[in-house]
């Protein structure tokens, strides 16, 4: 399933991305969707062009000791006051085969919460991978 597919345009929740993403610079707003019985799995939409949808997951369920270290800037972007007020999502790849999909652990997108803002961080591709699996493979 996509957004576009079962979603109105009225669902979701509306997120600003001041810097758009990478790739993107040039799109500020989403929606996130979350399906039923979707979790760790969201989608995230460009309002102005909806045919820009992306896969994301919460890298938690994939990799438990994943971290984020925020640069003052993005700090001071994002306004945070706890952790608990940061949502942080990875963008997904599903190849042909989905049991060989990836996530970017160095490209997170972190989210306030409460200001539903949010920065795409770029980080160290050699400490953080850029196609971390996400299926155990035996």
């Amino acid at each position: 399933m996509t957004p576009s597919q079962d979603l109105t345009p009225d669902d979701g929740i509306l997120l600003s991305f001041p810097k758009g993403l990478v790739g993107f610079p040039h799109l500020k707003n989403f929606r996130l969707f979350e399906p039923p019985d979707g979790y760790p799995l969201k989608f995230l939409q460009a309002v102005a062009s909806p045919e820009v949808s992306f896969t994301c997951i919460d890298p938690v369920a994939v990799k438990s000791d994943y971290e984020v270290p925020l640069g003052e800037e993005e700090s001071e972007g994002l306004a945070l006051t706890s952790n608990q007020d940061a949502m942080v999502l990875t963008l997904v790849v599903i190849p042909e085969d989905p049991r060989a999909m990836t996530t970017n652990l160095a490209g997170p997108l972190v989210i306030n919460v409460r200001t539903l803002t949010g920065f795409q961080i770029v980080l160290n591709s050699d400490k953080f991978p850029l196609r971390y699996p996400i299926l155990a493979r035996d």
